[in-house]
């Protein structure tokens, strides 16, 4: 009779976990799965809802909750029954929260033991798209779920969303339009016609979009942040950095372990006030060089200012008297602050009490350089002293950088300026493909500086010693223009909002573009370098 009463609460639970969690029903379900575990202690159902009551518990502590007992019995139910699907599910969950590596891994794994099951698929292929940069194989998962269910609108918007970052742009809106067909209110293809008008630089029709996205969804964050960069990049800096200020913020945070220091707002800034503010980062090392130029102003209001800097950058900050008197760190110290803002925000916080709306970069005083802390190779210090015209540059970008297709080039556009007589060339990136670098490596001119880039400190000292830079949209556009060198930057044909739509930029006066003519055709600026050094080798 015992047993059979333990069947009966299982059959219970497992009706529960086909419903939608309620605390109530969560409150039976573990009065029930308590009673299963005395008789039955390895019930896998009685398991898992004490896992799911543990992640709700965490929850409600976010976002300083511990998911470590959740995460242990998840992890036991798998061990014991490989075949578990919520428990995958669920763990995927809490590591989305927690660790994405091992979501990553937990889902690859899932994918093997249940092949055709969508939502593993549709996990897996989100992550593979946004995260690792396999967007090649997300798209092949995202297609999967599409044919397994081709009524759904959501898997036709991730197809269409996948599309967009494999660059296919034609067969990404055909997606979002079927997806739209099923449900005209899809938001994700809403704004993915948005997006689609965008990169072919039909910015009415892209604002459009937006606009009908926000009427879908009025707190929808992408529809606000599309809208922002879209007014930064047609020079409505007021505007844009008002709308700019928008964006969630609190996955940054989380790097942070939360941070619970109240944001100081625009209208909180005053001169004189002595506070001791901590400044976050949020989000990449070129947005770290070029927003540093805010520090500083900040600090001439009276805030005692502490920035929390990624180490690979405190070194090169070091070299800067406009930094003097401000806590660069990477670590935040356990002191009480009074307020905590981000880097990219100060613009709009200071902005009452900067007169140029763009200031200028922050100076370096290569007196402060120690030559002791660089250590590079004997063959790039030999090539470092050659008289031949040296030109350093980059042609690639991070995989996981959601526009990296936009503004990667083929290495192949290089080989016109490799050819070029008395130029020794200098690869001054990392994230190089091996069979880029295997491209290289048959110019004799063209020299990998990757072993050389141990943070960027040394890739300032290369960049001294280049007489001119030419380089794609990455954190070496940022570096090179701080240190006043003069810089070629292709550009595509709609660039990142910070490079304007003009022929000139404001952010750096040595950093010229090289723009697009046509989306995705790199043929243009190529030609306009290959004159640039024809005239400086000459």
């Amino acid at each position: 009779m015992r047993i059979r009463s333990v069947d009966a609460l299982e059959d219970e639970l497992k009706t529960f976990l086909t419903n939608p969690h309620t605390s109530s029903n969560m409150k039976n379900a573990v009065s029930m799965a308590e009673k299963i575990l005395e008789v039955k202690k390895d019930s896998n159902y009685a398991l898992y809802t004490m896992a799911l009551h543990e992640v709700c518990v965490a929850n409600k502590v976010a976002p300083m909750a511990d998911y470590s007992k959740a995460i242990e019995n998840f992890e036991n139910i798998i061990k014991v029954d490989p075949k578990f699907i919520e428990a995958y599910l669920m763990l995927a969950k809490v590591y989305r929260e927690t660790d994405r590596q091992k979501e990553y891994e937990l889902l690859l794994k899932a994918n093997k033991v249940f092949p055709d099951h969508y939502l593993i698929m549709f996990d897996l292929a989100n992550l593979m798209c946004f995260k690792t940069g396999e967007k090649e194989k997300g798209l092949e998962l995202f297609t999967k779920c599409v044919q397994k269910l081709p009524q759904v609108d959501t898997a036709w918007a991730a197809l269409g969303s996948a599309y967009l970052l494999n660059r296919n742009l034609e067969m990404a809106i055909k997606c979002f339009e079927t997806s739209l067909a099923i449900n005209p209110e899809n938001l994700t293809s809403m704004l993915g016609v948005g997006v689609y008008y965008f990169e072919h630089a039909d910015f009415k029709k892209a604002r459009e979009y937006y606009e009908k996205s926000l009427m879908i969804n009025k707190d929808s964050f992408w529809a606000t942040f599309n809208i922002s960069l879209l007014d930064l990049l047609e020079g409505d800096y007021e505007n844009g950095l008002r709308v700019y200020e928008k964006r969630n913020k609190d996955i940054f945070l989380k790097k942070y372990g939360g941070c619970q220091y109240p944001e100081i707002t625009r209208d909180e800034v005053q001169k004189n006030t002595n506070e001791k503010i901590v400044v976050l980062r949020e989000q990449g090392f070129g947005d770290d060089v070029m927003f540093s130029r805010y520090l500083k102003p900040f600090k001439d209001l009276g805030y005692d200012v502490h920035y929390a800097c990624p180490p690979e950058l405190i070194e090169f900050f070091k070299l800067s008297p406009d930094l003097d008197g401000i806590n660069v760190s990477s670590h935040i110290a356990p002191d009480q602050y009074s307020y905590r803002t981000f880097l990219m925000s100060l613009p709009w916080i200071t902005s009452k009490f900067i007169n140029n709306k763009i200031n200028k970069p922050i100076s370096i005083d290569w007196k402060r350089f120690d030559e002791k802390k660089i250590k590079i190779s004997a063959k790039t210090k030999s090539l470092l002293n050659s008289d031949k015209l040296k030109v350093g540059f980059a042609w690639s970008g991070r995989p996981t950088h959601l526009r990296d297709q936009v503004r990667t080039m083929d290495i192949n556009y290089f080989e016109n300026l490799f050819n070029s007589k008395d130029v020794n060339f200098f690869s001054l990136q990392k994230f190089g493909k091996k069979e880029d670098l295997k491209y290289m490596s048959k110019f004799n001119n063209v020299h990998n500086c990757e072993d050389d880039l141990k943070d960027f400190l040394h890739t300032a000292h290369l960049i001294k010693h280049m007489d001119v830079i030419f380089t794609i949209d990455t954190s070496l556009v940022h570096l090179a223009g701080t240190l006043n060198k003069k810089t070629f930057l292709f550009l595509p044909l709609v660039p990142d909002y910070r490079w304007g739509l003009k022929n000139k930029q404001e952010w750096y006066p040595e950093v010229n573009l090289l723009r697009q003519k046509k989306i995705d055709d790199w043929t243009h600026p190529v030609k306009e370098a290959k004159k640039v050094l024809e005239k400086l080798s000459s």
